[in-house]
């Protein structure tokens, strides 16, 4: 009987052995030329969004927040999260590509508390970014009266001040009436004034707005639009222009306007023959030399130039020749 035992014991011992080995087969076979991370990986958490923050700007709070471009395949979206004191709860689902979302359903007074979760392929959520809490105040009237001024190559912004405590972002677009939503200034502007390098060939639009030093970017409306088209500048003419005739030609000089963009100067002369000035040469310095002998009376007038404009003429009158003797 214990014989008769051993045997099934042995044979019920090789049935298993041997649907273990088909097992392992078949495991190996499945998994040949799969790709990717191991099953077990898709349940891990996701990468978690980062450097959340918050900018209220009317009747709406803008949010936005980091994500790494190259982890997006490996996630489905965003859930964010607010809280108005009490528990944080999901107010929207938002899509992987996405690094921003508006919420409007705000108070003024109201204080809220925000962050923001990434969901993976198998629902799983990430641990949370940081959290933001943004206080909703009144925020600064529009700033008024902006204008500007080209030094050297700069270019100076200035606007009426807007109240006391008052701060200011500048924004800076090369298409009207679009700005991104990070301000031209790395801190706001205590000043109504700003200095912004400055691009001769290069048509750019400014608006300000004002904001108070909070945790958070309380930004009031926008200022009226700046359009800077260098096209339409119109340079200052030539100063103390001067004459020195000689027998072979006439030597012209003259004082450069204050403006670093002016490209060059144009100079016309009229003689006693002819009824009209006419275009006799041009010049990036501030001289130039009439190869025409001076043997009639002759006037001279000579023009600033800039990207398209020509400024009002500097004129000097009634060249005489006197024959050297």
């Amino acid at each position: 009987m214990t014989k008769v035992r051993k045997q099934k014991s042995e044979v019920k011992s090789k049935i298993f052995t041997a649907y273990y080995i088909l097992f392992v087969i078949f495991f190996l076979i499945c998994s040949c030329g799969k790709k990717g991370d191991p099953t077990l990986k898709s349940y891990e958490k996701p990468h978690p969004p980062s450097e959340l923050g918050a900018i209220h700007r009317e009747s709406e709070i803008i949010l936005s927040w980091e994500f790494p471009k190259n982890k997006e395949t490996g996630i489905k979206g965003f859930y964010l999260l607010k809280s108005t004191g009490e528990d944080f709860k999901k107010i929207e689902f938002i899509e992987n590509s996405k690094r921003s979302y508006i919420d409007r359903d705000i108070k003024i007074g109201s204080k809220y508390r925000y962050k923001i979760v990434s969901q993976n392929l198998k629902d799983v959520l990430s641990v949370d970014s940081n959290i933001i809490d943004a206080e909703i105040r009144e925020t600064p009237a529009s700033p008024q009266s902006l204008s500007f001024k080209i030094k050297k190559d700069s270019l100076v912004l200035t606007w009426e001040n807007a109240g006391e405590g008052v701060l200011y972002n500048i924004y800076k677009s090369d298409k009207k009436g679009i700005y991104p939503l990070m301000p031209l200034n790395n801190e706001p502007v205590k000043k109504n004034t700003f200095a912004d390098d400055f691009d001769i060939n290069k048509i750019v639009y400014y608006t300000i707005r004002g904001l108070w030093g909070d945790a958070i970017r309380n930004e009031g409306t926008p200022s009226k639009e700046l359009e800077i088209n260098p096209k339409e500048f119109v340079p200052s003419p030539p100063q103390n222009l001067q004459a020195v005739p000689t027998k072979e030609n006439v030597y012209l000089i003259w004082k450069e306007p204050p403006e670093t963009w002016i490209s060059g100067y144009r100079i016309y002369r009229k003689t006693d023959k002819k009824e009209e000035f006419i275009l006799i040469g041009e010049t990036q310095i501030p001289s130039f030399l009439d190869k025409d002998p001076p043997s009639t009376n002759r006037s001279y007038r000579v023009t600033s130039t800039g990207p398209s404009k020509e400024s009002s003429p500097t004129e000097i009158k009634d060249i005489i020749f006197v024959p050297q003797r």
